[in-house]
Formats: C-alpha cells, sequence, structure tokens
C-alpha cells in the first residue's frame, strides 16, 4: 500500500511539472527564473517565493535535502531583491540547516548561489550596494558589493565597513514596564549577581540583577543588560564586555523614585551611529481644590556609538510642559465659591490673590474644559486672610479658565511707579477715544498698607504696560492721536515718592507731506516751555514710523528737547 501511494506521489509531482513546462513553452522568451513569457508578469512577494523555491528544489539532487522558506529584503530604494532562502539537509540521520541568498532584479535572477543569508545592505553610490550576510553553518559575517553598471553584474567579496551589529540587535527600543517591582525582582531571585566584584563596585549599593543578552559576537565582544536595583529605584543598565574587559555603560531604561519627582529613563538605537536617551521628571506642582497640575522636564540626551559600543556624547536637549487636571464639582452649581493663586512677597509681606469665582452656563453644561466667570478680585494676607486690596476687574469679562487662576503664580512685576522703594500695581482700565490701551496705577501707601489710585499716572500706552525708566525716575505714556501719528508723555517724579515734578510731550503733525515734531513742558499744568518743528534735521522712514520716532524721543531723553 506504502508503495502505491508513493508511486501516485511521484505521477502527481510529474504531472505538476510538466503543466508548468507546457505553461511556459505556450510564450515566446525565457527568463533566468526559467519563466517563458511574453509579456513581463509581475509576481507577488508570495508568488516571488513559491517560485524561486519551486525552482531551487527542482535542481536539488537528492531526496534528503529541501528548500523550505523564503525571506525577502530589499535596499531603501527598492530596486532589487535579496531573497533569503532557508533549506534543510539530512546528514547521519541528523537534519542539519543551510542558508543561501539570491539577488534579483527586475524580478530575473542576478544569482542564487551567495552563501547565508542578507541582513544589511547599504548603498554605496548608484548602482553599487554592499550586502552584508551571516553563515550561520561557519558563524561568520561576510560583506559583499555588488555593481549593477556591471555586464554581467560584478558581486564580489569586500571589508565590513558598516557598523551592522546595529542590524543584529533583537531589541533597538527600551522603555521600562515593570508594574511591580518587588514582585518581579522576588520571582528573580536566581538572576542575582553577588559574586562579581567589579559589578558590585559600580552599582552603588545596589542589587544587580541580570537582564539579558542583548548581542554576542564570537569571543570579541558581549553586550548584556543588567537591572540596578536600590528602594524603589530601577536603571536597566547595557554594560559592554570585550577583550580588554569592561567597556561602557549606559541607561537604557529605568525608574528613579525620589519624594519630590518621579524619573523615567527610555532609549532607543536609532540607527547604526545615534543612540537617543530620554529622561522624564514629573513633579506634582498644583494640587489644589480646583487643579492638579504636573510639570514634565525632558531631557533628551544623544549619543553617537561605534562598532565597539563606545559612546560618545553629542547634544543635551531640554524641555518643559505641563498636565493640567482641573477639578470640577457639581456640588458647586449656582454657588459662588473661591479660587486662589500661589502665595509671593511683595512689599515685605506674604500675600496671594483671591478670586471669587462662578461656574459658566457652559461649564455646567458640559465641563471641558472648566471655565469661570470672576465676580471679585482681593489681595489678600496669606497669613490671616484679610484684605489688603481690591483689584479691579478687566473692563471687558470673559469667561476664564480654572487652571489660569487656581494655583497658578503671580510674580510680581518690578513697578514702582512714584520711585518710593515700594512695588506698586498697575491694571488694564479700558481703551481712550484713539483706542489706545490705557492702563491705571495703583500706588502702594506704607502707612495704611494698601494700594490708592493715582489718576495723574494712569495713562495709555502702546506697550502692554506703562514704561519706566528707573535712571532717570521717568513714567513713559505712548500713544496713538490720529492715522499716522504719535505722541510721548514723559512724567518726571519727585525724590523718594514726593509727586510730579514736570510733564514733556512730544507729538507729531503731518501737513503737505511734511513731518513735524512738537515739544511741550508743564510744571503743575502750567506750560513753561513750547516748540515746534523741534527735528527739523530728522530724516522719517515711511514704512517703520511709529518705532523711529519713539527711539528718537527716548534719546532726546536726559539731555533736554
Amino acid at each position: 500500500m506504502k508503495k502505491i501511494v508513493f508511486i501516485i506521489s511521484i505521477a502527481l509531482s510529474i504531472f505538476a511539472c510538466d503543466n508548468d513546462t507546457k505553461k511556459a513553452d505556450s510564450q515566446s522568451t525565457t527568463d533566468s527564473l526559467a519563466l517563458q513569457q511574453k509579456e513581463p508578469i509581475r509576481l507577488s512577494d508570495e508568488e516571488l517565493i513559491s517560485k524561486l523555491l519551486r525552482i531551487k528544489n527542482n535542481s536539488l539532487k537528492g531526496p534528503d535535502s529541501v528548500y523550505y522558506r523564503g525571506v525577502i529584503k530589499r535596499p531603501s530604494d527598492s530596486s532589487f531583491t535579496a531573497l533569503n532562502l532557508y533549506g534543510k539537509t539530512k546528514q547521519e540521520n541528523k537534519l542539519k540547516e543551510f542558508k543561501q541568498t539570491a539577488i534579483l532584479r527586475d524580478q530575473k535572477t542576478v544569482t542564487s548561489d551567495i552563501q547565508g543569508s542578507v541582513f544589511r545592505i547599504d548603498k554605496v553610490k548608484n548602482e553599487v550596494y554592499k550586502i552584508y550576510t551571516y553563515e550561520s553553518d561557519q558563524d561568520r559575517f561576510v560583506a559583499y558589493d555588488i555593481d549593477f553598471d556591471k555586464q554581467p553584474v560584478r558581486i564580489k567579496r569586500s571589508l565590513q565597513t558598516g557598523n551592522y551589529y546595529y542590524d543584529l540587535l533583537p531589541k533597538k527600543e527600551f522603555t521600562f514596564e515593570i508594574d511591580h517591582l518587588q514582585k518581579y525582582f522576588n520571582t528573580i531571585k536566581d538572576q542575582r549577581i553577588t559574586d562579581n566584584p567589579l559589578l558590585d563596585s559600580l552599582s552603588g549599593g545596589a542589587l544587580v540583577y541580570k537582564g539579558q543578552e542583548l548581542l554576542r559576537i564570537g569571543q570579541n565582544l558581549n553586550i548584556d543588560t543588567y537591572y540596578y536595583v536600590f528602594n524603589e529605584s530601577v536603571l536597566e543598565k547595557l554594560i559592554v564586555q570585550n577583550t580588554k574587559g569592561l567597556g561602557d555603560q549606559i541607561t537604557l531604561s529605568g525608574q528613579i523614585n525620589h519624594p519630590e519627582k518621579n524619573v523615567t529613563i527610555s532609549s532607543i538605537f536609532k540607527d547604526d551611529q545615534s543612540f537617543q536617551q530620554t529622561e522624564l521628571a514629573e513633579r506634582l506642582t498644583k494640587n489644589s481644590k480646583h487643579l492638579v497640575s504636573y510639570t514634565i522636564d525632558s531631557v533628551i540626551k544623544t549619543y553617537q556609538y561605534n562598532k565597539a559600543f563606545e559612546f560618545t556624547l553629542k547634544s543635551i536637549d531640554s524641555f518643559q510642559r505641563y498636565e493640567n487636571y482641573p477639578q470640577y464639582y457639581r456640588s458647586l452649581i449656582d454657588s459662588t465659591f473661591y479660587t486662589y493663586s500661589k502665595d509671593f512677597v511683595m512689599n515685605n509681606e506674604k500675600l496671594l490673590w483671591r478670586y471669587s469665582v462662578r461656574y459658566t452656563r457652559a461649564t455646567n453644561t458640559n465641563p471641558n474644559p472648566i471655565a469661570v466667570s470672576i465676580s471679585d478680585r482681593e489681595l489678600i494676607r496669606f497669613a490671616d486672610s484679610s484684605v489688603v486690596f481690591q483689584a479691579p476687574l478687566a473692563p471687558i469679562k470673559k469667561p476664564t479658565a480654572i487652571t489660569q487662576l487656581s494655583q497658578h503664580e503671580f510674580n510680581p512685576r518690578d513697578f514702582d511707579i512714584n520711585f518710593d522703594g515700594y512695588n506698586d500695581l498697575s491694571f488694564p482700565e479700558g481703551y481712550d477715544l484713539n483706542r489706545n490701551a490705557t492702563h491705571s496705577a495703583y500706588i502702594y501707601d506704607p502707612q495704611l498698607k494698601t494700594y490708592l489710585k493715582n489718576d495723574a499716572l494712569t495713562g495709555p500706552s502702546l506697550a502692554p504696560y506703562i514704561l519706566i525708566d528707573k535712571d532717570h525716575k521717568l513714567a513713559i505714556y505712548t500713544a496713538k492721536i490720529g492715522a499716522d501719528d504719535y505722541s510721548v508723555r514723559i512724567v518726571s517724579m519727585l525724590p523718594d515718592g514726593g509727586g510730579i515734578a514736570y510733564r514733556e510731550t512730544y507729538w507729531t503733525t503731518h501737513e503737505n507731506n511734511k513731518i513735524s515734531v512738537n515739544y511741550q513742558k508743564t510744571v503743575s499744568n502750567a506750560v513753561v516751555e513750547q516748540a515746534s518743528d523741534v527735528a527739523k534735521d530728522q530724516q522719517w522712514s515711511t514704512t517703520d514710523f511709529k518705532n523711529q520716532f519713539l527711539s528718537w524721543v527716548s534719546n532726546q531723553i536726559g539731555k533736554g528737547k
């Protein structure tokens, strides 16, 4: 019976081969894959592998060998195909694996007799490539140069110039993925290293555990990973051992727990020259009733490494970002509640801002984002919450994200407008008739320990705030007064906050394409000096007149008009 089944199998195989031959004979041309075809037929990768495996198996002389698998690898420009062929042969009643590589161009075989399997392809120049193969039976790596510009195509052994170890790394990206540290290391007690004085000396008191064998190339280079465990902190280290001893150490991944922050480390071998390590330090920066916020500091280190896995630091880049988690309470719907800034010191007192707020209607409908309307803004003392000053609200009331209020950092601007040594405050007040933003000035009264509005020092500014010149003790107000005209008012202060000494005003006029700058000085609202066209020799720019005029006025300060 077995003999009949064997005969039938042979007959079916002969019939299949004969059928393939008849199909090929019906075409008019023959290529190196033994496919006769009238027009080139583009085969899929699966069809290409199947066809070549069949041809290679048909060429085998004995029944004890077979090609059973093919894997395709191409260069980045896909200009040719390297097809790794895997086979098995029976020798002395034992199965032995063998590997060969076929090179195909336009789906025509250039060669199918390269020993080993291709794992890396580099383009050297146009039509010239270098391939790297691994011959497992010889345990060696071989490089070949392929020149498609030659006819026939030239293939020859060559020097191994690239860092092909990168292609052999079974793992190139490392992230920290251990969830339960104590449980994990309890289950791998047998991997703890206790008899290696060199590793112990480098660990800084941490327990050392074997990780994974990352790469082992003969007897020349061993690259292994180890875990350094100290309390709740774990570092996965890459340690290179070569013929000279212990080489570089580099942290691949890890987790470091500090009381004030948690640090996670990840890394990636980006290519055969670049290694990148990323360290993320996450710390809780805000933990109020209405807002929880984390600050994440990122440090990215880029290294260059060579074939011996020697690392050289090339650059360090730092970034910072914030993650906010505002809190929403349904119990506060239709209620007015407080939210507070962080505390700060101003005029020798520890203070903070207190905001009276309510959720907006849109927030109550969908609390994402959480916005509030402000009904009161008070400066209060940190010690007893007593009110120092009730600040004016913004001229135009708009919904405010609660993340901008709760636990926000207020850094008092160095704003002493009357130069008495105390920090004053300024707030946007509205707009004048020429649509200039006006800013109110509130002077600190050290006797009352509060801030009082000074209308004489309230005025417009083209800048985001009233400008101060500390050297000359001046407050400077800028404004647009016409289509193309501007003014600058300079207020000079008496010493030690004694009031206003005098005011100087420069303003421009346009008449018949002529620009004139006018000047006036007042003391106690009385004009004491006046002049027209005080910049006769100035050549004005037509494209940047505003900035040129403001710069010109700035140059007049300290030397008179």
